[in-house]
Parts: C-alpha cells; structure tokens; sequence
C-alpha cells in the first residue's frame, strides 16, 4: 500500500503516542494498542480521508458478509469460527444493526390506527350483537308470560297440569343465558394498611391489585396520591406501583391495546436478542457429542437470525409493491435456508441434518412460545 498523507516515513515515531510502546520506522501501526504510528498534527483534509476509508472498508465487509449469507448458507459461520474473521463483519453487530434496522421498516408499514380502528369495528359490532341477545331474552320472557297467563286463564286443563306446562315454558334456555349475562360480579374485599402491612410478602401484591383494581373501576380515579388518600393508605413505592400498574393495564382495554402492542413492538430487536443465547443452548444440547463450543453456535444463531430478517424485510418490501403477502412463501425459503446452514456449518449427513432440523424447530416453538409469554406479562409491569 502507498504510503501517503500522515502515513509517510517521515512522520512516524519510535514510539506509541497511545500506548508509549517502542515502534520501528517501517510500522505503520502500533503492534500493541492498533493507533497509527504518526506525529504529524490532525489537519482537516486528512480527517476526512481517514473517515470515508474507515467506511468503504465497512463496506467491504458488509458486502462480503451479505453475499455469504444469501447465497452460501452455513458458509460465513463457518469461515468465521475458522478465524477468518477479518472480511466479514462481526455476527453480533451485524445481527443488531439489521435486526434495528429491519422493524424500522417494518414499523413504516405497520398502521397501529388502522388495526385499534378494525379492532374498535369489530368490538362495537359485539356489543351490538349481545345487545340484540338481550332484547331478544327480554321479548322471549314477555311472550312467555303472556302464554303463561293465557294457559291459566285456560278452562278444562287441571291445575296441576297448568303448572307443569307453565315451569316448562318459563325454564329455558334463554332465562339461563339472561342470569349468565346479569351475574354479579364477586365482592372485593378491602384493606386498611395495618392490614396490609400484616400481609405476607407474596400474598400482599396481589390482595393489593385486586382491592386498587375494584376502586378504579369503580371511580376510574386517575390521581394516584388521592386514590391512595381515599382508601387510607400509606404512599409506599408497592402502593403507589401497583396503583399506578392498575390504571395502566385498565388504559389497555380503551384503546384496544395498541399501546402495550407498539411498546412491545419496539422492544423486539432486544427482546429477540436477549432470547438468541438461550436457543443456541439448545443447539449445544443437540449437537452435544460434537466439538462445538457454545460460541460456535451463538455465531451461527445470530447469522441464520439475520438472514431471517433480511429475507423477511425484503418480502414485505416486494409485498408493498405488489400489493399481496407472500410472507408464507418466504418462511419456507427460510426454513429451505436453515437446513442447508445447518448441513454446512455441521457438516452431518441428509438423514441426521433433517432429524436435528426437525427437533430446532420444535425447540425454537417451545422458546419463542415461552419468550412471548414473558415478553407479555414482563410488558405490562413496565411499559
């Protein structure tokens, strides 16, 4: 390479400006810390060299590393815990820069209005059909007691056979369905804070959201300290968390959950992030009589994850062109994908690939079924 700028000869050091390191005149950097091995003074022109280099030789990287992973499934993670590690970029950053970037995408298509307004369609057009089951229970009863009175007012019949036919008419299913509808809801017990207080320490949270959870529906108070005030107890961080927690998970059903699902929706390149390590135990688990280390198979997890994603952004974009899903077309290319990456990077054979293939499958449901649950109840506590 040429030397040029504040990398000639006649600017370099026999010693590491960073690290204080003796250096010879032909290192071009230091052997110890990587700083260039320069004493000539930062000017503008050459800030900007080095900026747009440091660049283009990302870019080098990430064009390499892209065209492994959509054209040699199973070649870069393997390349890569092989040591060669220089012309691809590292699988971890790689993973969270396209992860990032791909739900910024996908959040441009993603109309939350659209769907709160669908689900707000589709929950006016339920109560408006349970109301006419109402009014219907209620027209059935009057017709019934006027059949009732006309079988009493009847000549002929005896009254025992009056009243046996009366029972029937009036013990139907619909009188059943009415008292289903107006069954009364449990009381709540509520507590003053020397009860509370008395609490055990896992019992207290949930007597305590069930007592805040009866007083907002009922006074659909949004002050937390005069809720707090009201019912006599004590502004402790419990109380006034939970409280707090209360009006929240209350706030979901107004507007549908749109809230909780665009603050979880956020969260996903994080959340599936934190979740990778534990899918890649399992790949150790299966693999288990193979010299993997645990690593080996985390690179691998995050490459196939970040091929997912990719494939997954380029189909929604194609479907934004053509107006039509072709989502379950390209789940199936991945699915075609992971089990070449898998033949590749592990090197077994069709039956033993296809076997293992099946089992990752079926783990990965386990855990992603998990990691939703968690995901959801772990949002409602803090978003």
């Amino acid at each position: 390479m040429k030397d040029k700028g504040r990398f000639l000869k006649k600017y370099r050091g026999n010693e590491c400006l960073n690290c204080g390191v003796p250096l010879d005149i032909i290192d071009r950097y230091c052997h110890n810390c990587g700083q260039a091995n320069t004493t000539k003074k930062l000017s503008f022109k050459d800030f900007f060299n080095e900026f747009f280099a440091s660049i283009f030789s990302y870019d080098s990287r990430l064009r390499h590393t892209i065209i492994a992973l959509l054209f040699s499934p199973g070649k870069i993670s393997k390349e890569y815990i092989h040591g060669k590690r220089v012309k691809y970029a590292n699988p971890f950053r790689f993973y969270l820069s396209v992860s990032i970037i791909f739900f910024i995408i996908n959040g441009l298509f993603i109309d939350f209005d659209k769907f709160s307004s669908d689900i707000g369609k589709d929950a006016k057009m339920g109560k408006e059909a349970l109301s006419e089951i109402e009014k219907s229970i209620n027209v059935d009863d009057s017709i019934k007691e006027k059949i009732s009175t006309q079988i009493s007012e009847t000549q002929g019949i005896p009254e025992s056979e009056k009243e046996t036919i009366k029972n029937a008419i009036l013990s139907t299913d619909s009188i059943q369905l009415s008292s289903l509808l107006k069954k009364k809801q449990k009381e709540v017990s509520y507590y003053t804070q020397s009860q509370i207080d008395s609490m055990g320490f896992f019992s207290r949270p949930f007597k305590l959201w069930k007592m805040y959870d009866d007083y907002y529906d009922k006074t659909k108070e949004t002050s937390t300290f005069k809720a707090l005030a009201d019912l006599k107890h004590e502004e402790t961080r419990l109380n006034k968390y939970l409280y707090k927690r209360v009006k929240k998970t209350n706030n979901i059903s107004d507007n549908y959950g749109i809230d909780l699902w665009k603050f979880i929706f956020n969260q996903l390149p994080f959340i599936i992030f934190f979740f990778l390590p534990f899918f890649a135990l399992a790949m150790w688990f299966i693999y288990i009589r193979r010299t993997f280390t645990y690593m080996e198979h985390l690179v691998f997890i995050f490459h196939t994850q970040t091929m997912f994603f990719i494939l997954i952004g380029i189909s929604i974009l194609i479907g934004q062109i053509i107006h039509s899903s072709i989502i379950g077309i390209t789940l199936l290319v991945f699915l075609f994908y992971l089990y070449k990456a898998m033949r590749k990077f592990y090197n077994q054979g069709r039956f033993k690939t296809i076997v293992k293939f099946l089992l990752v499958n079926v783990l990965f449901f386990i855990l992603a079924s998990i990691g939703s649950a968690i995901t959801l109840v772990g949002s409602i506590f803090i978003f």
